[in-house]
Formats: structure tokens, C-alpha cells, sequence
């Protein structure tokens, strides 16, 4: 079966539990407290990263598409570009975007479920920063309440302060701040930046997060802030005169 067909058909909500098992219970038919009922741990039974990662972005981009007031459908095709539904399942998986999307209000319960799930890959929790990011700016403005959601979602996650900094400055910043991109102190030394710049391109590798069972629609967009990284650091090395 392939992960759409999986997501729902109800018992993957029933194996992940957790207010994502809830609201997938609601959409397979279920009752929301058998479904709360049956796990008390959010990791027991769960399938794959894949599908976890997948069914958590869906939710959290129909909240954030809601956190300024309208969901425009330029917010919607960048969704549906990213994870490329097929035909036959996106009357169904529009059913979960559209009844996550009826309140922005209770996002921090899916964010903590996922930082929960994904407390030791932050790499992956930060992946979904930027792809919220992404949806944000579709309609061509990311605004204050979509800035707020995605950076409440980054404390519920768990995050650093800097790492969700590092990742705000590639969209938010009119002016490139290289160190911010790297998430490193101005008077950094030249190797703290270096080893920082070492670990984010570990981090950010296309195989280690094939290997962690993350979805391709979040790897593409890593190779983008991969991109920023690599040029902040040959910024830094430029003006610090580093060979």
C-alpha cells in the first residue's frame, strides 16, 4: 500500500496516536477517545518516518495557511506542488487539510507531538521549518501571525533559538547576515565557524536524511538551504581573509 493509501486508512492514526491519530481518527470515522485510547506513547507502532513526517506537515501547513485569517489558494498549490498527491488521493487528503485547517489555535499540540517523535533528528524538525517557510511565502508575503506560527512551532519542536534563526534569516532577512545563516556568534572564532559550518553540511546531506527515512519533497529543500549555507560560509571566509 502506498503512504497515502496507509495515512487513510484509519489504522494508521490508531498506531500513531497522539492528537495526530485523534484528527485522523476523525477523518477514517472513528471516535476520537478509542483512538486517544490506544496509545499512550506517540512512538509505539508508528510505520515509517515518511508517513509521520507526512501527515504532520499536512496538519501543520492547513494551521499555518489559517494563522493569518485566510488560506489563499496560492498556499494550497505550494502544498500539493511539494508533495505531489496523486490524482487519486487528493480528495481525501483534502479532507485532512481541511479539517485541520478549521482552527490554527491548538498547533502547538501536533508541533510538540512531532518535536516529541523527532527529539534526537532535529535535523528532520528543522527541515519542516523550512518547508512551512515555504508555504508562507507563496502568495508572496510572509506576515507577522505565519512568522509567529512557524516560530512557535520551533519552540514546541524543541529548537534552539539559533537554529530556528538560522533558517528565518534565508526568508525573513532583506540583508544577508551570514553568521545568523550559520547560526554563529559574529565573534566567533574562525574554527568554531568552521566545524559549525562541517556539522550543518553533515546534517543537510542528501543521504543522511534519505537514510532517516525523510520524504523527498523535505530533501529538495534542504539541498536549497544547503546552498545558502555553503554560500554564507564563503561570505565569512571573505571577509575574514581565510584561505
Amino acid at each position: 500500500m502506498s503512504i497515502w493509501g496507509k495515512l487513510l486508512a484509519g489504522t494508521f492514526g490508531f498506531a500513531l496516536g497522539g492528537p495526530i491519530g485523534a484528527l485522523l481518527g476523525v477523518i477514517a470515522g472513528h471516535s476520537v477517545d478509542k483512538i486517544r485510547s490506544q496509545s499512550s506513547n506517540y512512538q509505539d507502532g508508528i510505520q515509517s518516518t515518511q508517513e509521520v513526517i507526512t501527515v504532520g506537515v499536512i496538519i501543520l501547513a492547513a494551521k499555518l495557511a489559517k494563522a493569518d485569517g485566510q488560506v489563499t489558494s496560492d498556499e494550497v498549490s505550494a502544498f500539493k506542488e511539494k508533495f505531489q498527491i496523486p490524482p487519486n488521493f487528493q480528495s481525501d487528503v483534502g479532507k485532512i487539510f481541511n479539517e485541520a485547517k478549521k482552527s490554527s489555535e491548538d498547533y502547538h499540540q501536533y508541533a510538540q507531538q512531532l518535536g516529541m517523535i523527532f527529539r534526537n533528528q532535529t535535523q528532520v524538525l528543522e527541515q519542516i521549518i523550512n518547508l512551512l517557510f515555504y508555504i508562507a511565502e507563496a502568495d508572496g508575503e510572509i506576515s507577522r501571525p505565519e512568522i509567529q506560527f512557524i516560530e512557535g512551532c520551533a519552540k514546541y519542536f524543541g529548537l534552539q533559538r539559533n537554529q530556528y534563526e538560522s533558517i528565518q534569516s534565508l526568508w525573513i532577512d532583506k540583508q544577508i547576515n551570514p553568521y545568523k545563516i550559520l547560526g554563529v556568534d559574529k565573534e566567533a572564532t574562525n574554527e568554531e565557524i568552521r566545524k559549525k559550518w562541517i556539522q550543518l553540511s553533515k546534517e543537510l546531506h542528501p543521504d543522511q536524511l534519505r537514510a532517516q527515512g525523510v520524504p523527498q519533497e523535505l530533501i529538495i529543500k534542504s539541498e536549497d538551504r544547503l546552498s545558502e549555507i555553503n554560500q554564507a560560509y564563503d561570505k565569512i571566509k571573505s571577509l575574514r581573509k581565510i584561505n
